[in-house]
């Protein structure tokens, strides 16, 4: 069996904002789309899952490893049921491989979501990105799956044993009732806690999310420490996402202008807050040409690196103030 998937997760063109280098984003919106909210924008799925906050850096070298690496099904669970939706999950622990028993768990889950026409968001199916099962075909034992990288099949056994070699398996279940205030003040906690909350429980690798991330993205150029790769990898997610957050906040804002409900404070906060995102997102824009990916550029270059460090301030001074606007605008709105 399988279902018709119309996005495809793989590299954004932000000007339409159809696409996004937030590959779980990408997944989450191909399936809350077939779950019932065929409404939702993508720059509305990564505002209000958090994606289109996120930033997690470290400064040991500004590893390649930084958008993927954070607990995916607590930060992915929180984020879908915000957006309305439960969720269940198999996950191994990093870099294990399913036991037999974790692998028929999670093909049950799989082929329970493609049964009622919604894709399974999953890892590390082609490339270590996000990307969705859509198909099962028991007599070939194989799956239908797409990721940013390729649209093909593999092999039962193979879900879980790809580069990586661990299995994270998400669907969506019932959907919840959710409410526009609701929705919008479960958007704005799961950024502000990003900003300011370290989110990982081990204390290596020391990774920084949030406010904290430009810190410890500036202390790598400081050291003279990064990865080219890597860091080409983490401003292009970085700098996509926070143009759809400025994207989300401005049509929010738009929007309460229009139907006049919200008072004239809130839609004011929420302009603000977008303009502030939007500079985030031209900062981040210039350093786009100087470390381009896959190549990278010359980040460990001393003059090089004394520029960069100059635009990441700035990036993290207007995203600083974009976060008291989030906060501000959270008390603002009734409860």
């Amino acid at each position: 069996m399988s279902i018709e998937v119309n996005n495809d997760p793989c590299a954004a063109t932000p000007s339409d904002y159809k696409m996004t280098w937030t590959s779980a984003a990408q997944a989450m919106w191909a399936a809350v789309k077939l779950a019932g909210k065929a409404e939702l924008e993508l720059y509305e799925v990564m505002g209000l899952t958090g994606h289109a906050f996120r930033i997690n850096i470290n400064p040991e070298n500004v590893d390649i490893a930084g958008p993927t690496a954070y607990p995916w099904e607590t930060f992915f669970a929180k984020g879908l049921k915000n957006i309305g939706f439960n969720t269940a999950y198999v996950r191994t622990a990093d870099f294990t491989p399913p036991t037999p028993d974790q692998l028929t768990r999670a093909l049950k889950l799989v082929q329970k979501s493609i049964d009622r026409g919604v894709p399974a968001i999953s890892w590390d199916l082609f490339v270590p990105e996000f990307g969705v099962l859509y198909g099962y075909n028991d007599e070939k034992q194989e799956l239908q799956g797409k990721d940013p990288n390729e649209d093909g099949t593999l092999l039962y056994e193979k879900l879980g044993r790809g580069q990586i070699h661990e299995l994270f398996v998400m669907i969506l279940e019932e959907e919840i009732q959710t409410t526009a205030l609701s929705l919008i003040r479960g958007a704005l906690e799961i950024a502000i806690d990003h900003a300011h909350r370290r989110e990982h429980s081990n204390e290596t690798p020391p990774f920084q999310n949030g406010l904290a991330g430009y810190d410890g993205w500036i202390e790598a150029f400081e050291a003279g420490k990064v990865s080219e790769i890597g860091n080409a990898y983490n401003l292009a997610v970085v700098a996509d996402a926070r143009a759809h957050a400025a994207k989300f906040l401005q049509e929010m804002a738009d929007r309460w202008e229009s139907d006049g409900n919200w008072g004239e404070a809130v839609v004011l906060i929420t302009r603000g807050a977008a303009g502030h995102y939007a500079r985030t997102t031209d900062a981040l824009n210039t350093l786009l040409a100087v470390f381009p990916f896959p190549q990278g550029g010359e980040p460990n270059d001393a003059e090089t690196a004394k520029k960069a460090i100059a635009v990441l301030q700035t990036a993290k001074a207007a995203e600083a103030s974009g976060v008291e606007a989030l906060e501000r605008l959270l008390a603002e709105l009734p409860e």
